[in-house]
């Protein structure tokens, strides 16, 4: 069909959502907070990922099921994909020995686009880095879902080894 609607689950069951994504990407942007939340709450998916993807990620997490509901984002970066996702290919994937916690599902996956596209550079797949094909990301600020400039995140490293 052409519709796309959310499930039971997201709209009478849950009270409060904690969104646990795997750091990953997908082409030369991030599959994380967003499109986890995006993708996972509603059906008939498979039609938004080539041409309205962006616009999934955001536009979906707008909508009050998903944004009044998430309280907590978990990144589950200990080890992630830099390449060739967001499916699993064991040659790109790397320890990034990392958790990041947050609750702007945004601001997290800036700060997790941040981490691929250097890991990414180092690896001779792209030059520079290029937010800019995280689109969904300024979406989202303009939303009001949270933000997305990288200067003014809040980012606090603490380092538990």
């Amino acid at each position: 069909g052409k519709y796309s609607y959310f499930t039971k689950i997201v709209t009478r069951d849950l009270d409060k959502i904690i969104n646990i994504p795997i750091l990953k990407n997908a082409g030369s942007s991030i599959t994380n907070a967003m499109k986890n939340l995006a993708y996972g709450a509603i059906s008939n998916t498979g039609r938004l990922h080539a041409k309205l993807w962006n616009e999934t990620c955001a536009e979906v997490c707008a909508f009050a099921p998903i944004r009044d509901k998430v309280v907590l984002n978990i990144c589950d970066g200990l080890r992630g994909c830099f390449n060739g996702g967001p499916g699993a290919n064991p040659q790109f994937i790397c320890n990034y020995n990392t958790i990041l916690v947050a609750s702007d599902p945004v601001a997290l996956d800036r700060i997790s686009y941040e981490l691929i596209a250097e890991k990414r550079i180092a690896e001779g797949i792209q030059k520079t880095a290029t937010p800019e094909l995280s689109k969904f990301l300024a979406m989202s600020s303009d939303l009001g879902l949270g933000v997305s400039d990288k200067a003014k995140i809040d980012l606090s490293l603490y380092d538990l080894g």
